[in-house]
C-alpha cells in the first residue's frame, strides 16, 4: 500500500467520524431533553475548545515532527472522550464530554493535513485529490447514520463515530515519518510566529472575515427553509448539493491550479461564498436556497484546498503543522463562534434575509481582503500548482 493510499484511507476514516457526529449531535442533545439555548451553548463550547487546541496540537507536532504517536494519540483520545460523552445525560457531564472531544479532535485534521503535505513534497496540488475522499466519506457516513438513527435512535451515531476514530488512529500509525527537522522555539510561541509571518497574517485576517460571513449565513439556512415551509429534507438536500459540487472540484484541483494558478482559485472560491450570500438574500423559495448551496460547494472546494497549500507555502520554516492548526482555529473555531453570535444579532434586527444580505456584503469585502493579501505576499503560491502525479492516490 502506497503512502498516498494510506493518507487517503486516513481521510476516509477521519471524515467518516465527522459525518457521524457533526450533523447529529444537536439531535442527540435534543433527544436528551436539552433546550435550544443549551444546544447553542454546547456548539459554541466545541468551537471554543477547538480554537484553543488546534494551534497547540500543531505546535507540538512541529516540535516533534517525526513522532508517529501524536496523530493516532489525538484520534484515540477523541475516541475515549466520545465514549464518555455517549454515557453523559446531565448538562454538566455533557459539557465536559464536549470540551474533551473537541480538544482531542482539534488535532486530528490539522496534523493529518501536515503529514499529507509532507509526503506530497512539491506536489501540494495533489492534496485536493486525497482530501476529496474525506468529503466522499462524510457524505456517505452522514446519509447512512441518518437512516440508522431514524430506526434505532441517536445512540447510533456513537456506534459509527467511535470506531471510525479508532480506525483513523490505526491507519495514522502506518503513515511515513515526517522528513522535517524539529522546529526551534517554545511550543507556545509557534502560533504567534505563524501569524506574524510575512503575508500570512493578512491572509488569515481576510479568511476570518470570509468564514465568519459564511458561518453566519449557514447557521440560519435551515431556519429560513422552515420559514418558507420546507422540512428537514430540504436542509439535508442543501448539505448534499454542496458536497456533490465540492467533491469533483477537489479531485480536479491539481489540474485547475496548474492551468489557472492557485491564487486565482482562492479568489474565485471567496467570490463564490460572497455570491451565495447575495443569492440567499433575494431567494424566495426553498428550491432556490437549496440550489444556492452549489455556490458554497464551489467556494469550499476551491478556497479551502488552496488555503491549505497557501498557508503551508508561507509558514515559517518548520511550522507547517502549526500553520494548519492556526488556519483551522481561525476558520472553524473563531469564525464559527463569531458568525453564529453576530449572525443571531443581525437576523434579530434585520430578519434572516437581511442577515444574508449583510453576509454577502461582508463576503465581497473579504474578497478584496484576499486580493490585497495575495499581493502583499512575499512570493506566489506556485508550488500549489506543481505538475500533477499521474498515479492515483
Amino acid at each position: 500500500m502506497t503512502p498516498r493510499t494510506r493518507a487517503t484511507l486516513a481521510y476516509v476514516a477521519a471524515f467518516g467520524a465527522i459525518g457521524a457526529n457533526f450533523p447529529y449531535l444537536p439531535v442527540h442533545y435534543r433527544a436528551l431533553g436539552l433546550d435550544l439555548a443549551a444546544i447553542g451553548t454546547l456548539a459554541a463550547l466545541w468551537a471554543a475548545a477547538s480554537l484553543l487546541a488546534s494551534p497547540l496540537w500543531g505546535s507540538v507536532t512541529d516540535r516533534f515532527p517525526r513522532s508517529r504517536a501524536l496523530l493516532p494519540g489525538a484520534a484515540l483520545l477523541a475516541a475515549v472522550a466520545a465514549t464518555g460523552l455517549s454515557q453523559a445525560e446531565a448538562l454538566p457531564a455533557i459539557a465536559v464530554g464536549v470540551a474533551c472531544v473537541a480538544m482531542a479532535s482539534a488535532g486530528v485534521t490539522p496534523m493529518l493535513d501536515a503529514r499529507t503535505l509532507d509526503l506530497l513534497g512539491d506536489d501540494r496540488g495533489g492534496y485536493g485529490r486525497i482530501r476529496a475522499w474525506g468529503s466522499v466519506s462524510f457524505v456517505v457516513s452522514t446519509a447512512l447514520v441518518g437512516i440508522v438513527i431514524g430506526r434505532v435512535g441517536t445512540e447510533a451515531l456513537f456506534a459509527v463515530w467511535i470506531p471510525a476514530l479508532v480506525i483513523t488512529a490505526g491507519i495514522a500509525v502506518a503513515l511515513p515519518r515526517s522528513r522535517r527537522s524539529s522546529a526551534t522555539g517554545s511550543i507556545w510561541s509557534g502560533a504567534s510566529r505563524v501569524v506574524r509571518a510575512p503575508g500570512l497574517g493578512a491572509f488569515l485576517a481576510a479568511a476570518f472575515v470570509m468564514w465568519t460571513a459564511t458561518a453566519a449565513a449557514s447557521s440560519f439556512l435551515s431556519v429560513r427553509l422552515y420559514d418558507l415551509g420546507a422540512g428537514a429534507e430540504a436542509a439535508g438536500a442543501a448539505w448534499v448539493v454542496g458536497s456533490v459540487v465540492e467533491i469533483p472540484i477537489m479531485f480536479a484541483f491539481p489540474r485547475l491550479a496548474a492551468r489557472f494558478g492557485a491564487h486565482r482559485l482562492l479568489i474565485v472560491g471567496a467570490t463564490s461564498f460572497a455570491a451565495r450570500g447575495v443569492l440567499y438574500a433575494v431567494a424566495g423559495t426553498p428550491e432556490v436556497l437549496v440550489a444556492g448551496a452549489a455556490l458554497e460547494g464551489l467556494g469550499y472546494g476551491l478556497f479551502f484546498v488552496a488555503s491549505v497549500g497557501y498557508v503551508a507555502e508561507l509558514a515559517p520554516k518548520g511550522r507547517i503543522a502549526t500553520a494548519q492548526g492556526v488556519l483551522s482555529a481561525v476558520t472553524f473555531g473563531l469564525a464559527t463562534i463569531t458568525g453564529a453570535a453576530v449572525g443571531g444579532a443581525v437576523a434579530t434586527a434585520l430578519t434572516i434575509p437581511g442577515l444574508f444580505a449583510v453576509a454577502g456584503a461582508v463576503g465581497v469585502a473579504a474578497v478584496g481582503g484576499v486580493v490585497l493579501a495575495l499581493r502583499a505576499a512575499p512570493r506566489p503560491i506556485e508550488t500549489a500548482a506543481a505538475p500533477v502525479d499521474s498515479a492515483a492516490p
